[in-house]
């Protein structure tokens, strides 16, 4: 493991288990197996540390959504099982991406939003295939409200009990609460 994801673990795991204010640059370093001012070799502060863990988190989002599918129903299951499966893979990092947006610092705000604007316009797109008839907002806030339930585990409490099929769960959640984009049937 390189001296830079060493320092990314031991951040990783300080965050979330006491948040990125609660945290300094000392700790990590110590935590990491250096000192805190050689972490300045690899990052040039705590915020390009936080920025890296959420590239993190994007990179590999990005890269399990990959290309649309044909089909927007097989492309849709493909975008809800990416982000159950990155919750699960890497639970402490995407809680503290959901926990810490806040704390970004600007100067890495512009590619992060970007980066997340991608992933966001690839719901979108998706779901409008889907969904045809329905307006963007109505889209916008699905893909808001459905991401999050899919990220739920990432912020469970520690120690909290999980479904022993809490993936499968999670996805069959999140299809069944998009499918009231369907078009009302009318009876007669």
């Amino acid at each position: 493991m390189s001296r830079d994801d060493q320092i990314l673990a031991a951040a990783e795991k300080l965050f979330f288990e006491r948040s990125f204010d609660g945290v300094g640059v000392d700790e990590i370093g110590r935590t990491a197996g250096t000192s805190g001012s050689a972490i300045y070799r690899h990052f040039s502060s705590k915020d390009a540390i936080l920025a890296a863990l959420f590239g993190k988190v994007l990179d590999t989002l990005l890269v399990r959504i990959g290309e649309p599918e044909d089909d927007p129903r097989a492309d849709l299951d493909k975008l809800v099982r990416s982000f159950v499966s990155l919750t699960n893979s890497h639970e402490r990092l995407v809680s503290i991406w959901l926990r810490e947006q806040r704390s970004l610092a600007e100067q890495y705000r512009r590619d992060h939003d970007r980066r997340q604007r991608t992933i966001t316009e690839r719901w979108i797109d998706c779901l409008k295939r889907c969904y045809p008839d329905r307006s963007i907002d109505d889209l916008m806030t699905a893909t808001r409200g459905v991401q999050l339930l899919l990220f739920s585990e990432a912020l469970r409490p520690p120690g909290g009990r999980r479904a022993k099929q809490a993936e499968e769960l999670l996805v069959q959640m999140g299809l069944s609460a998009l499918s009231v984009l369907e078009p009302a049937t009318v009876t007669a």
